[in-house]
């Protein structure tokens, strides 16, 4: 009997060989699949890419516990946070049944109760997942090697022109599994790739400047923040940037769907501990969340005062 590998990444296929759960959002998550794509197809099994994010990832980890038994189970670029904890139970008899390998690189302070469960914990705060994978199942491999480069010049804010066209590729909604697939075969760019960042390019426009028409300034414990409302098609980390160039100590970037992104210019705050005022988590430098509310450009700035009297109240540990 084969063994069959999981793959956490966002997004809901049939398991049949190999499962793969990875962040379905950049190129670390996605160059994850890649790599794990590749080497199923090595070994001669298939691969069922689940992409995920934080929201989903619970839903993911409850429908494997009930449906699987005796597989390779690989969760990469998903860190913890409090909705990973209120699937322990799940993520026990997941553990239990299956050999689950989880490969991240963000911080897991306050996760300890999900590391105490039969798991595989390979992490590194100095290598993103893609890396720690490609390490872990395609060493000697030439082409897995160049996706996890040029997955670290990404995450790690590197000088990588190929590298920041491939996550315009993937924020423009291009779809994910031909874009896995192109990577796992060693296809870095193709006709299909620069139709789809070309369109980008004139959406981000639009996007950039939606963000300064929905911007408001605010003064937390003395440091300031810029926070704006951004169109869904605008990708966390491009908006960010955008904000940031602002001049402020951080930024709060706020979605339709209530998602929340939150990165910094200051060291002295920290971004992990705000987020986990809304349920999130991530780093001190870059962080996530979610508060369960639609936001409209009828309630916006509402709900940028509610989301800075949290902060207000509740954040003061949060800035040094």
């Amino acid at each position: 009997m084969h063994t069959r590998i999981f793959i956490i990444a966002f997004s809901y296929n049939q398991p049949m060989g190999c499962i793969c759960i990875a962040h379905k959002k950049d190129l670390d998550g996605l160059g994850s699949h890649a790599i794990m794509r590749r080497f199923a197809r090595e070994i001669g099994e298939e691969v069922t890419h689940y992409f995920a994010d934080y929201d989903d990832l619970t839903e993911i980890i409850v429908k494997l516990s009930e449906e699987t038994e005796g597989e390779k189970v690989i969760i990469a670029d998903l860190g913890y946070n409090s909705r990973v904890l209120s699937a322990k139970d799940a993520l026990a008899k997941l553990c239990e049944a299956n050999e689950v390998i989880w490969i991240d690189h963000h911080d897991w302070q306050g996760g300890e109760e999900i590391l105490k469960l039969k798991l595989r914990f390979i992490h590194s705060s100095k290598l993103c997942a893609a890396e720690l994978v490609q390490q872990e199942f395609m060493p000697s491999d030439e082409v897995s090697k160049e996706i996890a480069r040029l997955a670290h010049a990404h995450d790690f804010r590197e000088e990588s022109e190929l590298a920041w066209k491939l996550y315009d590729v993937i924020s423009s909604g291009y779809d994910k599994l031909r874009f896995v697939e192109a990577l796992s075969r060693g296809e870095f760019w193709n006709e299909e790739f620069e139709e789809a960042y070309q369109r980008y390019q004139r959406a981000k426009e639009k996007g950039y400047a939606y963000l300064d028409e929905h911007l408001e300034v605010f003064n937390i414990y003395g440091y300031t923040c810029a926070m704006a409302l951004s169109k869904k098609y605008l990708s966390s980390t491009l908006a960010s940037l955008y904000l940031q160039e602002k001049g402020t100590d951080f930024v709060v970037v706020v979605y339709p769907d209530g998602k929340l992104s939150f990165r910094r210019n200051n060291p002295k705050v920290n971004l992990r501990k705000l987020a986990q005022l809304f349920g999130g988590g991530g780093r001190e430098v870059a962080a996530g969340a979610k508060i369960e509310k639609e936001v409209t450009e009828d309630n916006y700035r509402e709900l940028f005062r509610e989301i800075v009297e949290r902060m207000k109240k509740h954040g003061k540990d949060a800035f040094r």
